[in-house]
């Protein structure tokens, strides 16, 4: 008698689906379903009551997390209903080391800081409350719900109210390390914290590249000003073409930039100020050696002391 041959799969469509679960195993999700353990750390609608100047900072969980594409930065209403899409990514990330940040900021964003997105995004983060997601059509990955929020779309619960007054924003303060699916649960009112930088203990930002910047809100004045005197002025803040600067009395006024480099001077530092003035300057927010200045914020010192400081942001 002729041997049967041996049939791997049974002609039945019950026989076959018993083994699906082998062959998933042998053919892997593709790699780009690395995506999902990315995690919304920061978010800020506004700088100074500009709502242009916005920003969302996401977090890797594991390494691998750098598959972005197709990824979308959304953002719902308090019941959930989506009012803007602000950007998606066209490409992955390089870097992919667990602890490595995404950043998605705005033009604005950019150019105050002078640092570069990893994603740019068109202003459109809601005032007050809102939800911003971390996104694609088969991963609803991350959302943060902030403010008056009737329908989280992920959790139970919202962080509290976004304004856009100084430098204020949600800062994650405790990490979802054990999920592995789509999508993070969050408790946003235990795992955010509302938050206002100053130039004492700013916010970060950082994007993919590790680079970081410091926030924290740009003003026209100083707390402290020689005695007897006015405070250092500066208008307009922000300025593109120029800045008039206005000191009490006539002395020597200098500009560093935010590592503490001094950029340009007028006077002599050896002259004690004379609270006679007030002395006005221009400056077309160029270098000692007249080369422009990058975007960014700077700082106008009065005299030799710190405390006599205005800061200023130059936008080109």
């Amino acid at each position: 008698m002729r041997p049967r041959p041996v049939v791997l799969f049974g002609t039945s469509f019950r026989s076959a689906f018993r083994f699906l679960p082998l062959l998933a195993l042998l053919h892997p999700a593709p790699a780009n379903a690395a995506f999902h353990l990315n995690e919304i750390t920061k978010v800020m609608v506004g700088l100074n009551g500009n709502n242009t100047v916005q920003a969302v900072e996401l977090k890797m969980l594991a390494s691998g997390e750098n598959l972005v594409t197709g990824m979308s930065i959304k953002v719902y209403d308090g019941a959930a209903v989506q009012r803007d899409s602000l950007g998606s990514f066209a490409a992955s990330v390089p870097n992919g080391i667990a602890g490595r940040f995404i950043l998605c900021a705005t033009d604005n964003f950019a150019k105050i800081f002078g640092i570069t997105p990893d994603l740019r995004i068109k202003p459109g983060l809601l005032v007050g409350t809102g939800q911003v997601s971390f996104e694609k059509p088969s991963c609803f990955v991350n959302s943060l719900a902030y403010g008056s929020v009737t329908t989280p779309k992920t959790g139970t619960t919202s962080a509290a109210a976004l304004p856009t007054d100084l430098a204020t924003a949600l800062v994650r303060t405790i990490d979802d390390g054990t999920a592995t699916f789509c999508p993070l649960a969050e408790d946003a009112a235990a795992r955010f914290q509302l938050q206002s930088g100053t130039s004492g203990t700013p916010i970060t930002f950082t994007n993919n590249s590790g680079v970081s910047v410091n926030v924290f809100p740009t003003a026209a004045g100083v707390d402290e000003s020689p005695p007897g005197a006015s405070a250092l002025r500066v208008y307009p803040n922000p300025f593109n073409k120029g800045a008039r600067i206005v000191a009490p009395g006539y002395g020597y006024v200098s500009v560093y930039d935010v590592r503490g480099r001094m950029v340009r001077s007028w006077g002599s530092p050896d002259v004690s100020p004379a609270v006679l003035g007030p002395m006005r300057l221009d400056w077309d927010g160029t270098d000692a050696a007249g080369h422009r200045l990058p975007s960014g914020i700077y700082f106008l010192q009065y005299g030799l002391s710190p405390q006599n400081r205005a800061r200023v942001v130059l936008l080109r």
